[in-house]
């Protein structure tokens, strides 16, 4: 006689709850964590995406949050005068930023009605990449080179670059008309970006050709600017295209884990350096007995 196992196949249902909890619990885990980590570079680069000039900074606020910094700057922008005749006026634009976790920096500059003329996007992470619209070209952030763009019209304004002992930014516009458009496109480098080519050679406000082309074709562009106004590009480029590096860097400091690991490469230097200085120290000689 063959001896069976006894099976109970009633269903228990406080095990089937806790089951359920437990998946439930486990897939919200997931989602958020997706949510703050890998799935965030999709979800900023999908609120990119929507942005477009003029729209309202309540709109970008439900995108973004709240801004980071906020402050006010004067720029130059044409206006029309008596008998329609052209004007340069001054006017002052509301600058707020965004810091997107330790991904990049987003940028807008609004009106007295709190309308974006302008906004930008910047990446300082390899982590993020978005592919995002320079006119009818895609290009990629921290990855497309500015010699993938067409190079700039000699009767443009521009390139701005700058270089200095601690601060750089190059900046070209793209005008493309109709499959634009009719915006002004605004591609470059910044200091504040990733990665970061400064244009080593400039002498002053001047470059000459072949080494600006030489320039495009090794820098990748970390920052692109949408401008949909009468602005004059020279009152803000070429560090406006992204983020006062000297204001966004103070919160970087902040960064736990960038402080616990910038602290332990600073300790292990420092103690790299006195063994060094006390092996190169001169021994004192011993005095004969």
């Amino acid at each position: 006689m063959t001896f069976l196992p006894v099976i109970d196949t009633k269903l228990n249902v406080w095990t089937l709850a806790a089951v359920l909890t437990a998946l439930y619990t486990l897939l919200c885990l997931v989602r958020e964590w997706w949510r703050t980590r890998l799935g965030k570079r999709r979800q900023l680069a999908k609120a990119y995406r929507r942005m477009a000039p003029l729209v309202r900074h309540d709109y970008v606020k439900s995108l973004f949050g709240e801004p980071a910094w906020e402050h006010e700057q004067g720029v130059k922008k044409y206006g029309a005068g008596e008998d329609d005749e052209v004007v340069l006026t001054d006017i002052g634009l509301t600058v707020r930023t965004w810091p997107l976790g330790t991904l990049g920096y987003l940028v807008t500059w609004c009106d007295e009605h709190d309308s974006v003329l302008m906004y930008s996007l910047t990446t300082r992470s390899r982590l993020f990449r978005p592919r995002v619209a320079v006119g009818p070209h895609r290009v990629t952030l921290g990855r497309t080179r500015l010699a993938s763009l067409p190079a700039p019209r000699p009767d443009a304004e521009g390139p701005w670059l700058a270089l200095g002992a601690r601060r750089f930014s190059y900046a070209e516009q793209h005008y493309f008309g109709n499959p634009g458009g009719y915006l002004h496109w605004v591609a470059g480098v910044s200091d504040a970006g990733s990665p970061a080519l400064p244009p080593i050679g400039c002498e002053g406000d001047g470059w000459g050709p072949e080494d600006l082309a030489e320039y495009r074709r090794g820098a990748r562009l970390n920052s692109v600017l949408v401008v949909g106004s009468t602005m004059i590009l020279d009152s803000v480029l070429p560090y406006g295209i992204a983020p006062d590096y000297n204001r966004v860097r103070l919160l970087e400091l902040r960064h736990p884990a960038r402080v616990a690991l910038a602290s332990r490469i600073w300790a292990i230097r420092h103690a790299v350096l006195r063994r060094q200085v006390h092996r190169l120290r001169p021994k004192p000689e011993q005095s004969p007995e």
